[in-house]
């Protein structure tokens, strides 16, 4: 009972400077599986003139661009890994706060992590930097550490309760507040429960159109996967199609292998590539004759294509056609020819401590020499892999 009550006051904290207050909270302590669970940072300006913030989390929060992190012990990710590498830019900067008030943050933690019916504790953590001045190179005043432990308990809830507890965020995707409006969209398509299917295949017309259409694989019903479809064959919103093209090649519905092939065959070399690479992940085994017929043909770029559907079709059949195409006379289909190489084999071909050079004709060739020699001793042992089982690299020899 001592030690609930600590917790119970210790998520109560907040953290006081000078110029500011800062202090995290949750809506409230119990909550459905499944519902929205946001952590809140409020900061407050305690000064009599304008300050500015400067949000610097810990370095998981900073590759995910969050203002703040939130460890929570016990739970699994919010989902499996896909695809080896990371690469963006947050390009934030400073939140001017004016005397007397506040700015707010919130954070959906079900975002990241998978929460079960169990008791939480949240731990929540950033450093903000204060400045007089919204400029880069503006002197800091003060610089602050804000953490706090939040106990927070989740429970089974029946199918109309979760309908209920989503009634208000589902409300908030017309607040005339666009942050508001921001953060319901990230909840309904992050959780993507599939009795908001119908909202979901609305989202992907509005400016949330790219986290709906994610939204629409994780719920993975004949509606979405239909909407998916529809999207990639006839959207005219060219980075929405190849989102849906991407999307569908994940669902593991094998009926929309045709629909995939037959987007192959289009003249927009983007959306070929897309529906190569989806093909070669939805039908595996299934699609490698399909891909074999792009990498035959005399557009480099259309042979590309079909090498990078090779390579993400975790199948061996691939692996003698992308040994093969280390030959090709284009350098980037020889680059691509070795990534895909390596994501089937998790194994690359080394010089020294470098990557063997492929992007000269004249050294390719020794590279695929040594390839084919590998696969004559090896093909018939060796396991095929894909984006969802990423690994260092192994030396080829």
């Amino acid at each position: 009972m001592l030690i609930a009550l600590y917790f119970t006051l210790l998520g109560t904290l907040s953290t006081s400077a000078q110029s500011i207050e800062a202090k995290f909270s949750t809506e409230k302590a119990n909550y459905l599986a499944g519902e929205p669970l946001f952590v809140t940072l409020v900061v407050s300006n305690r000064t009599s003139e304008p300050i500015w913030l400067d949000f610097q989390s810990p370095d998981l929060a900073k590759v995910l661009c969050d203002d703040f992190a939130v460890e929570v012990p016990g739970a699994e990710p919010a989902e499996q890994p896909w695809g080896c590498g990371f690469g963006g830019s947050c390009g934030r900067g400073s939140t001017e706060v004016q005397p007397g008030k506040s700015t707010t943050r919130r954070q959906l933690v079900n975002q990241q992590f998978r929460l079960q019916a169990r008791a939480y504790s949240l731990h929540a953590q950033t450093s903000i930097s204060v400045r007089k001045q919204g400029l880069w190179d503006s002197p800091e005043i003060e610089h602050v550490n804000v953490s706090d432990t939040l106990q927070v308990k989740v429970q089974h809830g029946s199918r109309s309760e979760l309908e209920s507890a989503f009634k208000p965020i589902v409300a908030e995707l017309d607040d005339p507040d666009p942050l508001r409006r921001a953060e319901a969209a990230v909840a309904v398509t992050a959780l993507a429960p599939a009795f908001l299917e119908d909202t979901l295949i609305e989202l992907t017309n509005t400016k949330f159109s790219g986290a709906a259409v994610v939204a629409l694989r994780k719920v993975d019903t004949p509606k979405t996967r239909a909407a998916l479809a529809r999207i990639a064959r006839s959207s005219d919103d060219s980075t929405i199609r190849i989102a849906a093209i991407d999307n569908l090649g994940r669902t593991r519905d094998v009926t929309y292998l045709p629909l995939l092939f037959q987007l192959m065959d289009s003249d927009n070399k983007e959306i070929q590539d897309s529906a190569a690479e989806a093909a070669g992940n939805l039908g595996g085994s299934m699609a490698v004759p399909q891909l074999a017929s792009l990498i035959s043909s005399p557009n480099a770029v259309t042979r590309l294509a079909g090498t990078n559907g090779l390579g993400k079709s975790h199948a061996n059949e691939a692996v003698p056609l992308l040994i093969g195409m280390l030959l090709d006379s284009d350098a980037n289909v020889r680059q691509a020819a070795a990534s895909g190489l390596f994501l089937l084999t998790h194994r690359e071909a080394f010089d020294g401590n470098q990557l063997a050079d492929v992007t000269s004709l004249e050294s390719a060739v020794s590279v695929q020499q040594r390839w084919a020699r590998w696969w004559r001793s090896h093909g018939k042992d060796s396991k095929a892999h894909g984006l969802s089982d990423c690994a260092p690299p192994e030396p080829l020899d």
